[in-house]
């Protein structure tokens, strides 16, 4: 899977998740609201209607005025139109028969007086019906209170859990990749071309893994195709030196010993001991010949060195080992330039008659 894909999906997640945590938190303040709005409205204007129309009960004999009668008509109408609780109706058409009765001006004295009764016995049942559903609804409030602090706190952990997922592992996602790829670089710089990166972690860095193999294997190719050269011109130059009938001796630029020919260990009696990697000096410790060498100069045509008591003449020829360096400008110019990368010295035994003639 690609970045932008993973990332796309963990921040829908996120998204979604925060999303459904908001709808869920509108949702539960809207129920609550609507549940305490219902409460008040309904139930409170029922005890406010049934107050009103025990008022004019109390407040009034019988038979009651057509001004009482108007009042408590008015009230019990409005209670009509606001039943909301089961058996609220029954008690409520009980009121108006009672009511109508009541008025009626057939109706007795005495039996008004029982009218009068059963009538308060229905506000009190419809008194009764709306308290109940008040301590109900106030019940259901606190439950959805409870539900809503539980979801919504289940909903909050949740997000928290995604957001520390992400953050725990989004970083890592894209950072590891890079230190196992600048690990693979440094490595690499170190001419280490067996490194290989397997990033599986999405399709970029598999790619990019893809890519930094296959530079490490033409880099290796490349490494082992100019040692190879360079072997093989070092092995021609050995071969030449050991067919020439003079000593030669190679030192690098630190003063290290590369080789020595036949011709050279003979003179030196040095024989098949290696000696290349040592310093010149650590060879010339008891050698009179390397000795005189290296403290002669360039400019000096002969050397005279006692080997095995015989007095012996020596030409030296010594050339300096100069390796090209190419060094780009920063404006881009590439500048020729070299080093000095050894000496090349040639001693060339002659005799004394051989010296005659080259005076």
């Amino acid at each position: 899977m690609k970045i932008r894909k993973k990332l796309f999906v963990g921040f829908g997640l996120l998204f979604l998740v925060v999303m459904f945590f908001g709808a869920s938190s509108i949702y539960y303040i809207e129920e609550i609201s609507e549940t305490a709005k219902v409460t008040l409205k309904n139930n409170y204007n029922t005890l406010t209607f049934t107050r009103d129309m025990r008022a004019v009960l109390d407040e009034n004999d019988l038979p009651l005025t057509a001004k009482a009668s108007d009042v408590f008509n008015h009230a019990l109408k409005k209670q009509e139109n606001n039943i909301t609780e089961k058996g609220e109706m029954e008690a409520t058409a009980g009121l108006r028969k009672d009511f109508d009765q009541l008025i009626s001006p057939v109706t007795s004295l005495g039996q008004k007086q029982a009218l009068t009764r059963q009538m308060r016995s229905s506000l009190k049942t419809i008194d009764g019906l709306n308290m109940k559903a008040i301590v109900d609804k106030d019940n259901a409030t606190h439950e959805t209170v409870n539900n809503a602090t539980i979801y919504l706190g289940a909903g909050g952990f949740i997000t928290f859990l995604i957001i520390f997922i992400l953050i725990a592992n989004f970083p890592g996602f894209i950072v590891n990749p890079l230190h196992q790829l600048a690990d693979g670089f440094m490595e690499v710089s170190h001419e280490n071309y067996e490194t290989r990166l397997d990033l599986q972690t999405s399709e970029e860095f598999v790619e990019l893994s893809n890519a930094f193999n296959a530079m490490a294997v033409r880099l290796g190719k490349n490494e082992n195709t100019n040692v190879t050269k360079r072997l093989s011109a070092e092995s021609q130059v050995k071969i030449l030196a050991e067919e020439m009938p003079d000593a030669v001796i190679a030192v690098n630029e630190k003063q290290e010993i590369l080789f020595i020919n036949l011709v050279g260990r003979k003179i030196l009696k040095i024989g098949e001991k290696p000696v290349g990697g040592q310093t010149l000096h650590s060879v010339i410790k008891h050698k009179d010949l390397l000795k005189s060498i290296a403290e002669k100069n360039n400019d000096k045509k002969y050397l005279e060195v006692i080997i095995d008591g015989n007095s012996d003449q020596f030409q030296l020829h010594s050339f300096e080992i100069v390796v090209p360096n190419l060094k780009p400008e920063p404006i881009g110019t590439l500048q020729f330039s070299g080093f000095p990368a050894g000496m090349i010295y040639i001693l060339k035994n002659i005799s004394e008659k051989e010296k005659v003639k080259s005076v």
